[in-house]
């Protein structure tokens, strides 16, 4: 007899359907193609004369930010949290919206932080800084001239689960500051993590109950009062279709202000590499987010 540990799935099938290598064989060239992207975004706007500013947000060596400035009064501002199973990446390689963006008038924060396995597995700890980077990006929006009133937060991956953690999270508990996310784009993201908790992930992830209910954002839907785009690719594994599915169909009944797209014929990581022009399905779905947040006023 088959033992299954979550739903109806056996441990086989969890751990499979949580390991992106078995669903993207092409994993390890298209992240490379994303890092040659951002260094070529990069290198684009140096030769335009914009420097990216390297800028501290907090008091270990990893609370690093780069942020990317727009010369436009006013101007909209993306705060984007990368992926990487929590236990890797550099923000220098996911620059790859950097110069379109810039284009248009917009800024690109992209925070470096802790790997989960640097810091005794704890994503308490990974989700503690991104807060410590959005508020420091917020607060100091305004010598960049960028309005801290509209920081679009965009995560990818674990990246987006991150980034909807950010969006769940009680602000008004510290310091009684609104939220800062003024919209939340989550692309190929976990939104529940009691089945994660059961899959070979927890060998590096310390999954505790305090975690799980913490750090689940399909438990904590009355936080989310922004509009929001989930995004998946028809290619990912079939319980990354399933936690945004699940996750849409919740906020949708919460009444939150919500658009799903499916990425046609593209996997986790082609979802990302999307990302890197304004013709992307990622691009296209943060743009029609920003709807009217690029009518910028002087």
């Amino acid at each position: 007899m088959t033992t299954t540990v979550w739903r109806d799935l056996t441990q086989a099938q969890l751990d499979w359907a949580y390991d992106q290598t078995q669903h993207a064989t092409n994993m390890a060239e298209v992240m490379a193609e994303c890092a040659a992207l951002s260094a070529q975004a990069r290198a684009l706007l140096q030769t335009q004369g914009t420097e990216v500013k390297r800028l501290t947000y907090g008091p270990t060596e990893v609370q690093a930010l780069d942020w990317y400035t727009s010369q436009t009064p006013n101007a909209p501002l993306v705060f984007f949290i990368h992926g990487g199973a929590w236990r890797r990446g550099q923000a220098q390689d996911y620059a790859m919206a950097a110069a379109w963006l810039h284009q248009l008038g917009v800024h690109l924060v992209v925070p470096d932080f802790s790997a989960v396995t640097d810091v005794q597995g704890s994503l308490l700890t990974m989700v503690d800084q991104l807060q410590r980077a959005l508020t420091f990006t917020a607060k100091t929006a305004p010598n960049f001239g960028a309005n801290a009133q509209r920081i679009y937060v965009v995560g990818h991956s674990s990246g987006a689960h991150l980034a909807a953690c950010l969006g769940a999270y009680n602000w008004h508990q510290q310091g009684g500051y609104p939220t800062p996310v003024h919209a939340l784009m989550c692309c190929s993201g976990m939104y529940e993590l009691e089945p994660v908790s059961l899959s070979a992930r927890s060998q590096y992830v310390s999954f505790n109950p305090k975690t799980l209910q913490d750090l689940s954002p399909q438990r904590h839907l009355h936080h989310f009062n922004m509009p929001i785009a989930l995004l998946c690719g028809d290619q990912e594994s079939p319980e990354f279709k399933r936690q945004a599915l699940e996750f849409a169909k919740s906020l949708s009944d919460s009444d939150v202000h919500l658009r799903f797209f499916w990425g046609h014929g593209l996997n986790h990581f082609e979802m990302l590499k999307s990302f890197a022009n304004p013709d992307g399905v990622m691009s296209k779905a943060l743009l029609e987010l920003m709807q009217g947040a690029l009518c910028l006023e002087s």
